[in-house]
Formats: structure tokens, sequence, C-alpha cells
């Protein structure tokens, strides 16, 4: 694992980067791709909502979390986390592998 602090800490940043990295994604999948607990990226989310550079909406019964497109440089903020991405291939790895729709119903596992 690259050491990854640029915000604030390596959590935060890791957060973030999956956040760019998902576009649109929920606490729990985050908290899955990152090997965080999700209390903990639940109070990043939050902590990044209040400052403004997440926004969320809540989508039925889940909370959905994306970068917010309204913080001042959003785009110039977007193309850093993906490009610092680049730094930890193995995030871009795991992201890749996520299965980012719902199994057909009574489709064996």
């Amino acid at each position: 694992m690259v050491n990854m602090k640029l915000f604030g800490s390596t959590s935060r940043s890791k957060i973030l980067t999956l956040v760019a990295l998902l576009g649109e994604t929920y606490p729990r999948e985050l908290a899955r791709v990152s090997d965080a607990p999700l209390p903990s990226v639940q109070r990043m989310v939050n902590d990044l909502e209040r400052e403004g550079v997440v926004a969320s909406r809540i989508v039925g019964a889940n909370r959905e979390v994306r970068l917010n497109p309204r913080f001042y440089g959003a785009d110039e903020l977007r193309a850093l986390l993906l490009k610092y991405a680049k730094r930890d291939p193995g995030l871009e790895r795991r992201v890749s592998q996520l299965r980012r729709r719902p199994r057909r119903a009574g489709k064996p596992l």
C-alpha cells in the first residue's frame, strides 16, 4: 500500500479516491472496498459532506455518496483523485472487480 495522506489521513484519502473512482457509491461499499469499519467510513463521509467535498442523498433505505459537483474546483479535484488512484494499483483492481448491479433473482451463487 502506498502512503496516501494527501487529504489528512490515509483512510480519508482512500475514501475520497474511491468516491472518485466509483462515481456514485454507498458507505457500505466504501467500507468493503477500503477494508475500513463502516462506522468510520460513515463518520468520514459525514465530515466530507459537512466540508462540501461530497454530496449524499437518500435512495430508498440507502445513502448514495458522490463528489459534490457544486464544490469549487470539483472537476479538478476529480482529475487529481483519479490520478492519485494510480499510486495504488491494488485499489483500482479492487474497484474493477466490484459487482455493481444486482444478481438475477433465483440465480445460484
